[in-house]
């Protein structure tokens, strides 16, 4: 999971309970072949089939189908588990979000012919699903020459935030590594900077100070930018292994435990004895000197290291998805520049440069807590039933609303702190509504009230290609109607969900009742079908097209949207 997405989350918190939704953009999708890459291998006696899943797409397990030509030459393995994912109208579905790898015996000698049919479907967590993809994979020459294997960069499965934007990942991790500066965990190291830098007395230049800091520091990073190539180069392993729920549902726990370190409610920190014993070892070592400095630095990471384990382990699980060593280093050595900061500025100009510790030392240790508490409701929800996880994000939200109203004074911060925690307690209290009335996600609380006074199905006419759209077209045309199409698929859980809300909303249907509604129905996916996606440039439903009553294409909506999204883009048309 991303730094970025996992920290913007707590801020998704209210967005999750208005259920606000924009228009995707078709460029910002991924095609096919980028959003569910795959290789094939051969290591000895076996073929290593890589599924890959870029980052905000997801791929079914029970819609992946291997077919080995000749039939004999491999074995087929099992599927793993995969995630779970609790869909109102599908049912309980298995998912891959990080993609997996197969492993498939070779059976003798492998034909120099062998191909590997697969067969997969997926959609993006945005609201969009490809239909089914076949390609046909082969061993050795066809690698270079096959899109689907093609190992280039722009190829990669990395996140979005990292790839093609690495001075903003490291600039994320730096800011991150500069939020864990200011907590109680880095003030122990600051007596050990000045002393290691006081070698030189009053001659010491500022200069000279900065340059012993800085070396400090880059011990500090040496050890972090270790544990980020480490993590990059075991994020394939990391990868597979963290499909299991049991996985999942420890690190979600685990998450709640680092945030109970971070309420202290509970201490997070090395043995007493083990501190004693690097406190012994950075004794030895004299003061003045660079090398010496900089193993200071290196020994230091380790004893602040279980203090800031928690954001920490945000991070490495970011890394470790991407499976790059280059990315995990330097984001690790980005962060540990941001922690080792005001390090660098107590041994240039001092330590009465710093800010006085108090109570927003505390506050953003907090902020770390309910963002490890957030990451952990996200970890389990999939393996919960929905009530259980909106009671879970409705007292997430109303404890920040609690911790935020009990800011005190009369100055910007505290009218800020209360106007938050009052949107926090209306987020908190539209999903313990929704829990209680059987809403069928977090996203739309308010379903479980309202479906009531929902409308029957909208009606639509089928449209089967492009010459039968054309033709429906003219129609309208001719009776100056305007016309929505509608791109479906019996698949398409987004489609099935825009049917059963936002089709049946009376604002929309007010709007809808005025048009021509046409669908195309995508479902088998045959070469009529795909050449009217082709026509409008889509990847997969869900897609509506909207018309003037001249006949021209003023606006499309790509993913789902929610009634009063939708309804907003109807207005916004100009449909006539």
């Amino acid at each position: 999971m991303p730094l970025a997405q996992l920290l913007h989350r707590l801020l998704l918190l209210i967005l999750l309970c208005t259920g606000s939704a924009w228009a995707l953009n078709p460029d910002e999708l991924l095609p096919p072949e980028r959003a569910f890459a795959a290789r094939l291998e051969q290591q000895g006696q076996t073929l290593l089939l890589h599924l890959d899943v870029a980052q905000g797409y997801y791929l079914y397990r029970d819609r992946i189908q291997l077919t080995p030509q000749p039939a004999a030459s491999v074995s087929v393995p099992k599927l793993p588990a995969g995630e779970s994912k609790n869909d109102p109208y599908f049912g309980r579905q298995q998912v891959f979000h990080r993609g997996l790898t197969l492993t498939l015996p070779i059976n003798g000698t492998l034909p120099p012919d062998f191909t590997l049919k697969t067969v997969v479907q997926g959609c993006a967590d945005a609201g969009l699903c490809y239909p089914p993809l076949t390609r046909t994979l082969k061993v050795g020459d066809g690698m270079a020459s096959n899109p689907w294997l093609d190992s280039s960069p722009s190829q990669s499965t990395a996140p979005a935030l990292a790839r093609g934007q690495l001075a903003t990942t490291l600039a994320a991790f730096f800011v991150a590594g500069l939020a864990m500066a200011f907590t109680a965990c880095m003030y122990p190291l600051l007596p050990i900077v000045s002393s290691l830098i006081a070698g030189h007395g009053h001659r010491l230049s500022k200069r000279r100070g900065f340059g012993l800091s800085l070396a400090y520091v880059q011990g500090l990073a040496l050890t972090y930018t270790a544990v980020g190539v480490a993590a990059g180069l075991t994020g394939s392993l990391l990868t597979v292994w963290l499909q299991q729920p049991a996985v999942i549902l420890a690190a979600a726990a685990l998450m709640v435990l680092l945030a109970l370190g971070m309420f202290d409610v509970i201490s997070i920190q090395l043995p007493a004895a083990l501190q004693s014993r690097l406190a012994a070892s950075s004794n030895r070592l004299s003061g003045g000197h660079v090398a010496t400095v900089f193993g200071m630095g290196a020994l230091s990471a380790l004893l602040v290291g279980p203090c800031i384990a928690p954001p920490l382990a945000i991070a490495l699980g970011y890394i470790g998805q991407t499976g790059d060593a280059l990315l995990g280093g330097s984001a690790l050595y980005a962060m540990a520049l941001g922690l080792g900061l005001p390090l660098l500025v107590v041994g240039t100009f001092g330590g009465h440069v710093l800010p006085r510790a108090g109570q927003w030392m505390n506050a953003v240790k907090f902020a770390f807590g309910f963002v490890m508490l957030a990451v952990a409701i996200w970890m389990a929800g999939p393996f919960l039933p929905t009530p259980l996880t909106m009671l879970l994000w409705g007292a997430l939200a109303l404890g920040i609303a609690w911790k935020l109203a009990r800011v005190s004074g009369k100055g910007l911060a505290a009218r800020l702190g209360k106007a938050l925690a009052l949107l926090f307690v209306l987020a908190g209290l539209l999903q313990l509504v929704g829990a209680a009335t059987g809403a069928p996600s977090p996203r739309l609380p308010w379903a479980g009230i309202w479906h009531g006074n929902q409308l029957p199905k909208a009606v639509f006419s089928r449209v089967a290609s492009n010459a039968e759209l054309d033709a429906a077209l003219a129609r309208a045309r001719a009776a100056g109607q305007p016309v929505l199409l509608d791109f479906y698929a019996d698949w398409c859980v987004s489609c099935i969900e825009m049917e059963e809300t936002t089709f049946r909303d009376p604002a929309v249907r007010r709007r809808m009742d005025k048009m021509l509604l046409l669908q195309a129905d995508v479902t088998a996916n045959n070469a009529e079908q795909q050449a009217l996606l082709k026509r409008f440039g889509l990847y997969g439903p869900p897609g509506i097209m909207l018309y003037d009553t001249s006949g021209r294409q003023t606006a499309q909506v790509i993913g789902y949207q929610d009634a009063a999204t939708f309804t907003r883009s109807l207005d916004a048309a100009n449909l006539g």
